[in-house]
């Protein structure tokens, strides 16, 4: 039997696979309820997402929910989307979309635009460890990193580009390097990879987890794994189900599909110094706001999926979600509903601050910056102590310290493991499945 620790995307995509493939498991899982950081809320009439906020959609993440019978749930983003804003010289700006825009647009100076274009010639390589800020910087400029670089790893990772290395975080742009020497000239011959989407579900992205969780025939709730040992007969799992006394499992194989943290608990005892290592990966700390206004009080059009903020901007904010831009039935028709995330590793020290002192400052910059005359219709507060996973040294050293549990049965898929996407997550889960 496999014993799959943790009801996230990634664990209950594991189990589902392995319920196909006709392979016994359990799937344990401390709290109530399945989905891990994917929560979707209806308050009255606003669709909030407590966690992510969307979907890339590419051909298997297509076939993948069709196979859930989700297909028709399924809610492509406003066309909107594409259009991206940034906080600049403290204002908010569109960034250029392509080559025509870059030329004329007054978002980056001269000087900048003719490193850009000097980038075709690139012959210098990256070195190990190189941080995703020194990538940028030796690939472009000092300008184009702190105001395209920075506000986008700040909205997937909340993260500190001087910390992510570029290898764990964009490993597709070392390998255009790698070949091509020019990242821009890899892109014109290669193109980024996969096309994908952006969704959500009509209900938000809880259905997705919901789903799979109603698949599954062995899943117990509030089920904490308290350790793993190694026996002759595979692996033993010491567990405790509502608080009751420890039971012990026997499994062929183990997986984490938890967070690093959780996996470090289960395994001090047997395994102290990978424990160690994966209690060192660091995770970004978020505040996130929601706030709905009258449309009829908001002077900008808000046409895009929202606005990020760089870190040199020194902002409360370090990102806003125009959610009612991008996908229907948010909020009510009248009105505009945005999602503002605060802290993450520039600046963790916001999370500290009481809800009403984040409602407060929030607020004060969103009325500012989108022109908001009057106060918000609907407002809610949540927050993560240990949000998202940092691609960094700390990372890279856990990762090898993971490498020869596989020899103990003991295997790992979440979002730390490999790249830190749903889409990924879903995608390694059924790789795993495979070799299980």
């Amino acid at each position: 039997m496999i014993v799959i620790i943790g009801a996230g995307i990634s664990g209950l995509t594991l189990a589902y696979e392995l319920q196909k493939a006709n392979k016994s498991y359990i799937l344990l899982e401390s709290s109530s309820r399945p989905g891990g950081y994917i929560r979707s809320e209806q308050s009255n009439d606003y669709l909030i997402e407590v966690g992510p906020n969307s979907i890339l959609i590419d051909d298997a993440f297509d076939q993948f929910i069709s196979e859930l019978g989700l297909k028709d749930d399924v809610e492509d983003a406003a066309a909107v989307n594409k259009h991206r804003f940034v906080y600049k010289n403290g204002q908010i700006k569109q960034l250029p979309s392509g080559p025509a825009s870059l030329l004329f647009s007054n978002f980056f100076s001269f000087k900048t635009k003719k490193v850009i274009f000097r980038e075709f010639g690139n012959k210098s390589r990256t070195t190990e460890n190189e941080s995703v800020y020194d990538f940028f910087v030796r690939h472009f400029s000092e300008e184009l990193t702190t105001y395209t670089i920075d506000p986008f790893a700040t909205g997937i990772y909340a993260g500190d580009i001087k910390q992510l290395l570029i290898e764990d975080t964009f490993p597709q742009l070392v390998a255009l390097e790698k070949e091509y020497g020019s990242i821009l000239k890899g892109v014109f011959k290669k193109g980024m990879g996969t096309r994908r989407r952006t969704a959500t579900f009509t209900d938000g992205l809880q259905t997705l987890t919901d789903t799979l969780a109603s698949k599954l025939q062995s899943i117990s709730f509030q089920t904490k794994a308290l350790s793993v040992s190694k026996t002759d007969a595979g692996v033993e799992v010491s567990i405790q189900k509502d608080g009751a006394g420890a039971e012990k499992i026997q499994a062929d194989k183990v997986v984490f599909c938890s967070t690093a943290f959780h996996a470090a608990e289960v395994l001090t005892s047997s395994f102290p110094e990978i424990a160690a290592k994966l209690n060192g990966v660091r995770y970004a700390p978020i505040k996130a706001l929601y706030a709905a206004f009258k449309r009829s009080d908001v002077k900008h059009h808000m046409r895009g999926f929202g606005c990020l903020y760089p870190s040199s901007e020194k902002s409360f904010l370090a990102g806003t979600i125009w959610n009612s831009s991008i996908f229907k039935y948010r909020c009510p028709e009248d009105e505009i509903l945005t999602t503002s995330f605060i802290g993450g590793m520039h600046r963790p020290e916001y999370t500290e601050l009481s809800d009403n002192e984040i409602q407060l400052y929030a607020i004060e910059q969103l009325k500012e910056d989108l022109g908001i005359t009057e106060e918000p219709t609907f407002i809610h507060v949540a927050g993560w102590k240990k949000a998202i996973p940092q691609y960094d040294i700390f990372l890279k050293e856990a990762r090898k310290s993971i490498n020869g549990l596989q020899e103990e049965h003991i295997y790992f898929s979440s979002n730390w493991t490999h790249a830190i996407s749903l889409g990924s997550c879903i995608q390694n889960a059924r790789n795993l499945a495979l070799k299980l």
